[in-house]
């Protein structure tokens, strides 16, 4: 039964729907209430082997570690179902004119340049993609919120003394069939409404036939009936092309659900997606609310907080005769071995430790164990890493769930008009890509600066691709005249000092000696280039310096 509570945004007070949502939580709380772990107890030690197997296979399903990253999700989300429902408030005389003209007739009319619909209701709704490397645990994320920090159905009988009899469904989480349609992802939502309420929509619209339009204007006539909250569509991927008319009717299909009745949609799903949203959204400019946001994650990166709070947390959970300590050696093999990749992680931990107690001995987890049952109890994966490790990018073609086609994907980011945030490995990659200069420009310019230095044509194009190799094109100008003019003068004194060596073979071997910086080792500058001729962003460069602080820091201020 609702329970209003008093709201402080303006655009908030008055609305049942709103008032009814609980309050938002906080940091602290949210880790609290979405965090599990399986209990380990000093007796399960002494238990026979077969016992402790068992409480092995436990780890997976029960093992949850929340991030500070989550916390963001959650914000998101709650924003998104309090604003979506500012443009359908029940005491609206407005939004109740919307099913006295008919959803077929809002849905035919479309909307407006100032985004009315015909009854005149502008609507508020957002819509996010969350897409993410399989086994990042995207839709267990969302799960978790959903289930644990919101109400799924509320019911409204009075506000402020005025009878409101409505059923308020404040989530919706529906999974796409596998290679399937449009049509059929309709057949999940009647299925799961009528699962949670008791209704007939499946049996009245389930099997019916139609058009795009069609399947559109039933479904949004039954969430705009049960009053949705937020739609979440999880493996967006599997919706097929072949079946669903081409990703641009995907789109249009999710756009008239959040822009014709106002319904806000949070699509889930990995790698294989993108073909959705990469050429329907950032190329067409199609009509996409405004509130469209897109977050896009890869693994995590081996040095990264989260990684090592993750494992820290993992690696407790041990049901072996005596606890092994973890070492950097540890750490090492689990993340070569599942790529930062927190389900396979999981997986891994558990394999190796149900090895280490049917081994028998003293039980200890090893690095060499943990190679050694990577190698033999997940086979299928290694490959696929071992093409992701050699920097081989024509492999990557048919990896779309591990590693997306980075140009394609790059230049989707850049183009593309809504926020896009990118998290994980893909950062740095996003990051060295926007950094990346034209390389002929650059070489150009360190050429004709060595010209005027009076070296040969030879020396310049070799001291010019030296200095440019170093920092791998992402140092600034100044910078790399500065070390190009080290570097010739260099030279020039060593082979005018020393007639009796072959000044050939002296140049060749100053020319294979990296090039030293012209700055202090505590200069900001020096940090970050340093940090580009090791692949590094001049973020990652910079926090590995300690001039920036970790999340864990942040954490502690109070």
């Amino acid at each position: 039964m609702a329970q209003y509570k008093q709201q402080l945004i303006p655009q908030n007070q008055g609305n049942p729907f709103i008032e009814a949502i609980p309050d938002r939580v906080t940091i602290e709380q949210f880790i609290d209430l979405l965090s599990s772990t399986p209990s380990v107890l000093p007796e399960y030690m002494k238990l026979p082997v077969e016992d402790r197997l068992e409480f092995v296979q436990q780890i997976k399903p029960h093992f949850w570690l929340t991030l500070p990253s989550h916390f963001d999700k959650y914000r998101n989300i709650y924003y998104m179902i309090k604003i979506g429902y500012q443009s359908r408030n029940p005491l609206n005389a407005a939004y109740n004119r919307q099913f006295a003209i008919g959803v077929d007739k809002i849905f035919q009319g479309g909307i407006d340049q100032n985004g009315a619909n015909i009854a005149g209701v502008v609507q508020t709704a957002q819509s996010h993609v969350e897409i993410a490397i399989s086994g990042w645990g995207k839709s267990q994320v969302y799960e978790r919120m959903l289930l644990r920090l919101f109400p799924q159905v509320i019911h409204h009988s009075e506000y402020s003394g005025r009878k409101i009899p409505v059923t308020q469904v404040t989530w919706l989480k529906v999974e796409c069939p596998f290679n399937k349609s449009v049509g059929a992802f309709c057949k999940n939502v009647y299925a799961e409404v009528d699962r949670i309420l008791g209704t007939d929509f499946y049996e009245r619209f389930g099997e019916k036939p139609g058009k795009l339009d069609t399947l559109a204007r039933r479904l949004i006539k039954v969430v705009a009936q049960i009053n949705l909250g937020v739609l979440v569509i999880d493996e967006i991927q599997k919706i097929q092309k072949a079946y669903s008319g081409g990703a641009e009717d995907m789109i249009d299909f999710i756009t008239e659900l959040v822009n014709t009745i106002g319904i806000p949609v949070v699509m889930l799903g990995s790698y294989k997606a993108l073909y959705l949203f990469k050429d329907s959204l950032a190329n067409t400019r199609r009509g996409i609310a405004n509130g469209f946001t897109e977050n896009i994650s890869g693994y995590m990166v081996e040095d990264s907080w989260e990684w090592n709070e993750f494992i820290d947390n993992l690696w407790d959970i041990q049901y072996t005769k005596k606890y092994t300590e973890i070492t950097d050696e540890i750490k090492k093999a689990l993340y070569e071995n599942s790529l930062g990749i927190p389900d396979l992680a999981v997986k891994l931990f558990m394999h190796a430790q149900s090895s280490a107690i049917v081994s028998g001995g003293d039980e200890k987890i090893t690095a060499f164990l943990i190679k050694d049952v990577a190698s033999k109890s997940m086979k299928l994966v290694q490959p696929i890493f071992k093409k992701m490790k050699s920097g081989d990018t024509a492999a990557f073609a048919a990896l779309d769930d591990i590693k997306p086609d980075w140009v394609a994907l790059n230049g989707y980011i850049r183009e593309a008009e809504h926020r896009v945030a990118i998290s994980g490995n893909l950062a740095g990659d996003h990051s060295r890509a926007l950094q990346q200069k034209d390389k002929y420009a650059i070489l150009k310019k360190l050429n004709d600066f060595a010209a005027c230095l009076g070296i040969s044509s030879t020396k310049a194009e070799s001291l010019s691709n030296q200095v440019y190799d170093s920092s791998g094109g992402m140092g600034d100008l100044e910078s790399m005249f500065a070390q190009l003019a080290q570097l010739a003068l260099g030279n020039a004194t060593l082979n005018f000092g020393d007639q009796e060596h072959n000044t050939e073979g002296l140049s060749k071997k100053r020319y294979s000696k990296k090039v030293k910086p012209a700055l202090e080792e505590q200069d900001i500058r020096y940090i970050v280039q340093m940090g580009h001729r090791q692949g590094e962003t001049t973020g990652e460069a910079l926090k590995k310096s300690g001039l920036i602080r970790g999340i864990d820091d942040l954490l502690g201020i109070r």
